[in-house]
């Protein structure tokens, strides 16, 4: 990866793969009906912070103008062909911003194997695949993904939440996840998707419980902070609060920021750290992070 330190310009290029979501939020009863999906946070973080950002989605034509925002970052975005977009009800019954429940509406279609080339073809020094349903980007697809890619990273959420027959989204512990997990080289869960996976509730004990199925590295987020796991110590960063107006996104802005530093050249330690700094920024308002 290529690198410069400080807050100097410098040459790294992220894709990001996943569908982009037309979110409808209801905070405090109110309901606002927003451009998200993982990707589009990431995507604007990391351009934001300097990298190169390309986006690789899907949705339908229609919903595209909803996306502008990443154009305008500067990030370029390469969207497939579907009928139908990705579209998600996210509810915050109390201040917890973890206690959110979600409903997927509609989906674009799933990633398939003639998508991987518009992948492959961007010859980038990080592919982020960060999808928000289990099947999106089917599990089966990092293994032909994997040789052809220098640094490999997946986002837990899009291979643990299933829609259920209502739409309810539901996390459901991953099948092979020995094997599908020790293709990557970093991996982002939450808390609760880190419980789904080991069973343990501490976040630390949970980012090595983690990070024994198999990635060499693991970055857990909870509702106070990141920790980050590459088999040696556990390095955390604080995060310093947050509105529930802000809480999407936030585990997309935490991966996305620490992957900028780790191009930057950050040790894992001062990684941590940035990426609770602009996570916190992020999470005090609705929207991407705004640099």
């Amino acid at each position: 990866m290529r690198t410069a330190a400080g807050n100097r310009s410098f040459d790294m290029k992220i894709v990001l793969v996943g569908h982009v979501c037309v979110d409808k939020n209801v905070v405090r009863g109110e309901t606002e009906t927003i451009g998200g999906g993982g990707v589009f946070h990431g995507g604007i973080t990391a351009q934001r912070l300097g990298a190169e950002a390309i986006v690789v989605t899907k949705c339908a034509e229609s919903d595209r103008p909803s996306f502008r925002l990443m154009g305008e970052a500067g990030v370029r975005v390469i969207f497939i062909s579907t009928p139908t977009s990705t579209s998600i009800r996210n509810v915050y019954p109390s201040e917890n911003p973890d206690e959110r429940q979600s409903l997927l509406i509609s989906r674009a279609a799933p990633f398939g194997k003639e998508d991987l080339d518009q992948i492959v073809a961007q010859k980038a020094d990080v592919v982020h695949v960060n999808p928000l349903w289990m099947g999106e980007f089917p599990p089966a697809l990092l293994a032909v993904l994997r040789p052809s890619v220098a640094m490999l990273c997946a986002d837990a959420q899009g291979f643990l939440r299933v829609a259920e027959p209502d739409g309810r989204l539901a996390h459901r512990d991953l099948a092979q996840k020995r094997e599908v997990l020790s293709l990557l080289d970093l991996f982002k869960v939450d808390a609760k998707e880190a419980l789904v996976l080991t069973g343990e509730e501490d976040p630390r004990r949970a980012a090595r419980a983690v990070h024994a199925l198999g990635p060499k590295m693991v970055l857990l987020t909870h509702r106070d902070g990141v920790c980050v796991f590459d088999g040696g110590t556990v390095h955390e960063g604080v995060f310093s609060g947050f509105t529930l107006e802000g809480r999407t996104g936030r585990g997309d802005t935490c991966t996305a920021s620490f992957l900028v530093a780790r191009g930057r050249g950050m040790g894992l330690a001062e990684a941590a750290v940035f990426a609770a700094e602009v996570t916190s920024s992020k999470m005090q308002y609705r929207g991407p992070y705004r640099g």
